[in-house]
């Protein structure tokens, strides 16, 4: 019993010390780390060393910069400035182009660009000459930057824009639908809804028109159906554009498990895809239910 004991005792230290943050430490005016059992990890041969913040440091040597990480890897010391912008993702900047690493120590975007704007899903937009484009986790430009706009990553999907017309990127694909319309929605169900001149329909992942730009308003497809406005009313077509719901809505969302959220003379409710309705007094949250996206 008393050999279990102290043997949890010794494994609860060992983990304890393994997990603890790495100490400054000096020798001969020069910095580096050791762990909190006194064994050096990163040896003292930088001019100065930072705090531990979210796994790593700053370290400087010779006027130039990089990070050292608690796993006791440490960065090439070779950027002119280093900075925290995203804790996933520390800057990194050289000659005066920026990019980032990732926590392993690993340059994530290289730094040849103006500004490394976000990272999201993994992939990283970045800017250059007033042009954007998108870097994987690889380090590889899956999207050169050539557009005016890229919207904020989404299920591996971007939107673009260019020279005034808008298309789709799948990132992980590197394809890019670039279509004629003014602005397009998120392909959900193999369809994404698009607007030109004011009025919406839908184009299928290459690109072609399949529902007429006909609507007023155009919600993203889910279970088969999408709710669309003519008139200040709204119902729901299926993907063939039949009407499946009448347009009687004064507001309807997206389905979702079989049934959407709709509104109507003050009243809010439920329809389910055979049109049932149940209504009920209120519904928590619904001024904020759905963010309209395709004002």
């Amino acid at each position: 019993m008393k050999k279990t004991y102290l043997l949890s005792i010794c494994l609860f230290f060992a983990v304890t010390v393994t997990n603890a943050q790495l100490v400054k430490i000096e020798k001969d005016g020069k910095f580096g780390f050791s762990n909190a059992a006194g064994k050096v990890v990163i040896p003292a041969k930088y001019d100065s060393v930072g705090s531990f913040q979210n796994g790593y440091a700053v370290v400087r040597q010779k006027h130039k910069f990089g990070y050292a990480f608690e796993n006791g890897r440490v960065s090439a010391v070779k950027y002119d400035t280093v900075w925290v912008k995203d804790p996933l993702y520390p800057g990194i900047g050289l000659k005066g182009k920026k990019g980032a690493m990732d926590t392993s120590g690993r340059e994530f975007v290289p730094p040849v660009y103006d500004e490394v704007v976000r990272v999201k899903e993994g992939f990283a937009t970045v800017q250059l000459n007033d042009k954007y484009g998108v870097v994987n986790q690889k380090g590889k430009a899956v999207l050169k930057p050539v557009y005016d706009v890229v919207g904020i990553v989404s299920n591996g999907s971007t939107i673009v824009y260019m020279d005034g017309k808008c298309g789709r990127a799948d990132l992980k694909k590197g394809n890019v639908v670039m279509t004629v319309y003014e602005k397009i929605g998120v392909f959900k169900d193999g369809l994404a809804w698009v607007r030109l001149n004011k009025k919406y329909g839908y184009i299928n992942t290459k690109g072609e028109l399949v529902i007429p730009v006909t609507y007023d308003r155009a919600r993203d497809f889910n279970d088969g159906l999408a709710a669309v406005s003519s008139g200040g009313k709204y119902g729901f077509i299926d993907k063939m554009n039949h009407v499946v719901i009448p347009q009687k809505y004064d507001n309807a969302y997206i389905f979702s498990e079989g049934q959407a959220l709709i509104q109507l003379n003050g009243r809010v409710g439920y329809v389910d895809k055979a049109g049932n309705e149940s209504w009920t007094e209120s519904v928590p949250g619904t001024e904020t239910a759905v963010k309209e996206e395709n004002n």
